[in-house]
């Protein structure tokens, strides 16, 4: 039999991530996923492959990777409400008015992290938010009515979870994608110390910053899509690959910022829509097969 590499960490972005993912499923011990697409799109498979092979997934999102650990002692039935948290991203604190003139060089300054072009656009538009609400519903089966998205600018709470005998629970660390990855890797048992220079700045003994707010819908309208995103089996297949094309042609200055959520809106009205929506893949191809429709229609709009 083949030996199986201990850790696999699975972070190329976009759909692209998801044939590779499945096969490193096959050949790893565990899989550290920070490839959300691959789990947007093809949950199904990953998970069927994971038990198949025993394969541990574990997610290293911040987000996701904290909700996993709120919910390690806890089952849903004693949840009243998740929460992942969102900082907001550039234009937090902007006008309506603002947005319509947005350049890709503003949208790509994050305030609270390093990411790459495509993410650091979804965190500007909180798509990337819409795309986690999916990815966390797959990973850990949780209702719509039990999961949120709140704004928490300092980006230093990650998840929240507010259980119904009237406890909240949430997980804090500073905004380093270290914390998440290094705990992920040594299943918890370091000192994070270790990995930091000795500085002043990663030690953070006392909790600050601790303020919330409900999204804007104006300044972030892709949140009216919250109770759509799984409305039928391949919905989360086409936001996700209509998005993809939205953001490079936006980076590319080929597009609008608002129009983003306006073609992402219009695919969802398209005439062909629900004949792509409701198919239920068996394999990659035909997830590619509806991410390609999606991606055509798109491309045909713009």
């Amino acid at each position: 039999s083949i030996k199986k590499s201990d850790i696999t960490v699975s972070a190329i972005p976009g759909i692209a991530g998801l044939e590779p993912t499945i096969f490193m499923i096959k050949k790893s011990k565990k899989i550290l996923i920070a490839n959300k697409e691959s789990i947007v799109c093809g949950w199904k498979f990953l998970s069927t492959h994971a038990k198949k092979n025993n394969t541990k997934i574990i997610p290293v999102d911040s987000e996701h990777y904290s909700i996993m650990k709120l919910l390690e002692n806890h089952r849903l039935h004693e949840i009243k409400k998740i929460y992942i948290t969102a900082s907001g991203g550039p234009f937090l604190n902007y006008k309506f008015n603002h947005l319509k003139k947005i350049t890709p060089k503003e949208a790509l300054k994050h305030p609270k992290w390093k990411m790459g072009k495509k993410i650091s656009i979804d965190s500007a538009t909180l798509m990337n938010k819409i795309l986690e609400l999916i990815e966390a519903r797959k990973l850990f089966s949780i209702p719509n009515n039990k999961i949120d998205i709140i704004i928490h600018p300092s980006s230093l709470v990650h998840a929240i979870i507010f259980l119904k005998n009237g406890l909240v629970k949430f997980i804090y660390h500073e905004t380093s994608m270290t914390i998440p990855i290094a705990n992920a890797i040594f299943d918890g048992k370091l000192n994070i110390e270790d990995f930091y220079k000795k500085d002043k700045k990663n030690k953070s003994e006392i909790l600050k910053d601790l303020s919330f707010q409900k999204v804007d819908k104006k300044i972030f309208p892709v949140i009216r899509f919250k109770n759509r995103l799984m409305e039928h089996s391949s919905t989360p297949i086409i936001i996700n690959a209509a998005n993809e094309i939205l953001v490079s042609q936006f980076l590319k200055k080929k597009l609008p910022f608002l129009n983003i959520y306006k073609h992402i809106l219009g695919i969802m009205k398209d005439r062909n829509y629900r004949k792509y929506a409701i198919k239920k893949p068996k394999n990659i191809k035909q997830i590619l097969k509806i991410d390609n429709w999606a991606k055509s229609v798109i491309r045909s709009k713009l």
